[in-house]
């Protein structure tokens, strides 16, 4: 008699944990709202084939903050803020949304279609700079197309 050969069992598969522990540094939304109620805001642009062309800079002035903050950033904590600022979604969503502000603050009577923005951030002396350059075209909407 043949014996009956042994055929291993389904092989346990192994999930991924659902959540990751990751290790960064976020701001905090009152630091956020205090950054953003300090600024002050510098835009340009001009209209060329129906399309805006622009640039917003918003410059906070660090020495402003600092008196509402705990401690003075020193120059580590403002590399810090710098590097925690540069990778904020919400902090260059709100940015986008200023210079495009200001873009319809400029030109009321168009409809504006998609904004392709690009955003620097940097810090120089005591001042913070946000950097936006928006290119806006007009007169191009879905809701237009509907």
């Amino acid at each position: 008699m043949v014996p009956k050969r042994q055929i291993k069992g389904p092989a346990r598969a192994r999930k991924s944990p659902a959540l990751r522990e990751r290790r960064y540094v976020a701001l905090d939304r009152q630091t956020e709202e205090l950054l953003f109620s300090k600024l002050e805001v510098l835009s340009e642009g001009s209209v060329r084939d129906g399309v805006f062309f622009g640039s917003t800079m918003i410059s906070i002035d660090l020495t402003r903050v600092e008196a509402h903050l705990r401690r003075p950033l020193g120059i580590e904590g403002r590399a810090a803020l710098l590097q925690t600022l540069d990778g904020s979604v919400r902090v260059r969503i709100r940015a986008m949304r200023i210079a495009v502000e200001e873009v319809t603050r400029r030109h009321p009577a168009e409809t504006l279609g998609t904004a392709q923005v690009e955003t620097h951030i940097q810090i120089s002396g005591d001042q913070l700079h946000l950097d936006i350059d928006v290119e806006v075209p007009f007169g191009v909407s879905s809701a237009d197309s509907r």
